[in-house]
Order: C-alpha cells, then sequence, then structure tokens
C-alpha cells in the first residue's frame, strides 16, 4: 500500500500499554494542530483540547477513569473538550477531532485508546482538577505514547461486504 493515511488507517489500534519514553512537545503540537482541522458543525470550532503531560495528574486521571487506567503509563493524555453553548453538533465535533488524533498519531508510531468521557461519572471530577471552565464539557480522554508493536494485535473486524451496501438496503 502506498498512500501512508490510507495505511495508518488499517494499521492503527487501540494500544493500553506503554513504553516509558517522552513524547516530544512539537509531535503533541503537530497532533493538536492536525485535531484543530478536522470539521465541525457549522465551523464552529468550539473546542479546546488539553495536553497533559503531568505523572500526578495523568494518575488522578487514570484512578477515576474507570476504562482509562492505562493512561497514567502513557507518554500523555489528551482531552477534549467542546463548549457545549457554541456547539451545534458537540459529539460528532469531537469524534472527529479524536480520529484526527488517533491517524495523526500513528504516523509518528505513537499509539493511542480513545476513552469516552461524554457525560460519564468521572468527566466533572477531572474538569475540577483541570480548572476546566463550567461552559466546556468534557468528552474524550485519549492515552498516547510509544508502545510495543509487536505488543498489539489486530482484533477481528467485519470484512467490507458485511457491513457496505449499495443504493438500498
Amino acid at each position: 500500500m502506498s498512500n501512508e493515511t490510507l495505511q495508518n488507517i488499517k494499521e492503527r489500534r487501540s494500544v493500553r500499554k506503554y513504553i516509558d519514553k517522552k513524547i516530544p512537545r512539537e509531535i503533541l503540537e503537530e497532533i493538536i494542530d492536525c485535531a484543530r482541522l478536522a470539521p465541525t458543525g457549522n465551523n464552529r470550532q468550539a473546542w479546546s483540547f488539553l495536553v497533559i503531560t503531568d505523572a500526578e495528574i495523568k494518575s488522578k486521571i487514570a484512578s477515576y477513569a474507570r476504562y482509562g487506567r492505562f493512561i497514567e503509563e502513557a507518554g500523555a493524555c489528551i482531552a477534549v473538550f467542546v463548549n457545549q453553548d457554541k456547539a451545534t453538533t458537540p459529539v460528532q465535533d469531537a469524534a472527529a477531532a479524536t480520529e484526527n488524533i488517533m491517524i495523526a498519531a500513528k504516523s509518528y508510531d505513537l499509539g493511542t485508546c480513545w476513552v469516552n468521557s461524554y457525560q460519564k461519572e468521572h468527566s466533572k471530577k477531572i474538569k475540577e482538577l483541570v480548572n476546566c471552565p463550567q461552559e466546556m464539557e468534557l468528552m474524550t480522554l485519549m492515552s498516547i505514547g510509544y508502545y510495543d508493536q509487536d505488543d498489539v494485535s489486530m482484533p477481528a473486524k467485519k470484512s467490507l461486504t458485511e457491513v457496505m451496501v449499495w443504493d438500498k438496503f
């Protein structure tokens, strides 16, 4: 396959075990730059991306997020917030940005895992922990970091013929 973008999409996996290696700030900035270019309803761009590298904060987030314990070991955690007062399609906006983060991270050989945080039990605690403004809603937590690529396997996926329909169902 010669198209790097398609290759990254097809090879990306959820990663929950990370190597202790710092992610350069420039790489994290480039990944967030890709996130901010995702489409939003009415081009509102009513989001903020919080990049967390502080070990103590990551540890607390991991303890709050029931399905995000691995965040503590990741090189960083990216929290996607959306301003509920300004966004017309907050869930879709956050999902598009989150996908861009995952694909951009893969291009740097970084692994990610998406932790749904929209209206979840842990969201309020995390918002308080990071001094999040009231109008912002935590949509997604994402672990991101270097990983042992031999330690990640391809989960079973349905075939194209099982999910694709032409013209009518």
